[in-house]
């Protein structure tokens, strides 16, 4: 049981940081609303509201890997899911199986 609330915390926490990260960096294109993330099994939801929708737009990460280079870590999106068709064709052939680094504040909640 604590270990699921735990878990639960800290999925919470990395889902916050997630949240204030995109939203800095891509802002230009509209706000994530809220982040879920389960690290059991590596997956991650984020809703967003984009410039010129009226709804809010969902993205799944289906499956994440994190991976360790000495003390810098990386996530690697492996498979996407999301409301809209033609964005979840366009995150599978842009962004599937690319690493981008994790900023060190968020590494170490991992």
């Amino acid at each position: 049981m604590l270990k699921g609330l735990a878990r639960g915390v800290k999925d919470g926490a990395l889902a916050l940081s997630l949240k204030a990260y995109v939203n800095d960096k891509l802002s230009a294109y509209g706000e994530i609303v809220d982040v879920t993330i389960d690290t059991a099994v590596n997956r991650l939801t984020a809703r967003a509201m984009l410039k010129g929708e009226r709804d809010p737009v969902t993205v799944t990460v289906e499956r994440y890997e994190i991976e360790s280079e000495g003390e810098e870590r990386f996530i690697k999106l492996k498979t996407f899911t999301s409301s809209r068709s033609w964005l979840t064709q366009l995150l599978n052939k842009l962004l599937a199986d690319k690493r981008y680094k994790i900023p060190t504040a968020v590494s170490k909640l991992l």
